[in-house]
């Protein structure tokens, strides 16, 4: 087998391995959580806690709302038990009941409007607690299929990676170093085709000398691209 052979079949390799390794940095990248995925945890997070706030607004005038009555409750049997004789007294209760009766009026209505924001903000947190675990389970299902990938991804690049090695071998080490140079000059394209008397990496038409030594295995080069030429 000649040397050009040898590196192109080497080349193949190289660029196989470069492809599975991009597509494995794909697919762990794939198993990040993707933003949509992180702005529905947090607007699902931000409706719960807004929910909660009104929640706790509803409870804390209920519970006012109690103590204001049970205030006038007493307020009106003292009121009206007759233990009460003073007339200024008796004054001063009654505007007292009076009073409380308007201020747990007004806790019921702002209740009232509470309880139906509460009702409000529960439907947008079940709302977006729904969409938060529709997305998630939409990645937790391609995450599954992406783990099982990459565990194939990785087989295969440790057999091309010592298929790798084993061509490495019969390759001459002076040409290994011009193909690594050349695969850094080139974009990955060290070694070209040589086929119907035209290099495959630019495409131009070789000199007959050209062709005929690649046909007799020298190791020539491209007269336009520089690249290494490789009968097919």
């Amino acid at each position: 087998m000649s040397q050009a052979r040898v590196l192109y079949d080497l080349q193949q390799i190289d660029t196989e391995i470069r492809t599975k390794k991009q597509r494995l940095g794909e697919v762990l990248r794939l198993q990040k959580e993707p933003p949509a995925l992180l702005a529905a945890r947090e607007k699902a997070a931000t409706a719960d806690a807004d929910l909660s706030r009104w929640r706790a607004r509803h409870k804390d005038l209920t519970l006012e709302i109690a103590g204001v009555s049970d205030k006038a409750k007493r307020s009106e049997e003292r009121l009206y038990s007759g233990v009460v004789k003073s007339p200024k007294e008796l004054n001063d209760l009654q505007h007292e009941v009076e009073a409380l009766g308007r201020r747990r009026a007004t806790l019921e209505d702002e209740a009232l409007q509470v309880m139906m924001t509460v009702d409000e903000r529960q439907a947008s947190s079940s709302a977006a607690a729904t969409e938060r675990d529709h997305l998630a389970d939409e990645f937790a299902a391609s995450v599954v299929h992406l783990q099982a990938e990459q565990q194939t991804l990785a087989l295969q690049l440790n057999r091309l990676l010592d298929k790798r090695k084993k061509q490495v071998m019969l390759a001459q080490p002076a040409l290994l170093k011009v193909y690594d140079q050349l695969i850094q000059e080139k974009r990955g394209l060290a070694v070209a085709g040589l086929r119907v008397n035209k290099c495959q990496g630019c495409l131009v038409t070789l000199s007959a000398s050209t062709i005929r030594a690649a046909d007799e295995g020298k190791l020539v080069r491209c007269d336009s691209c520089d690249r290494i030429l490789c009968p097919l």
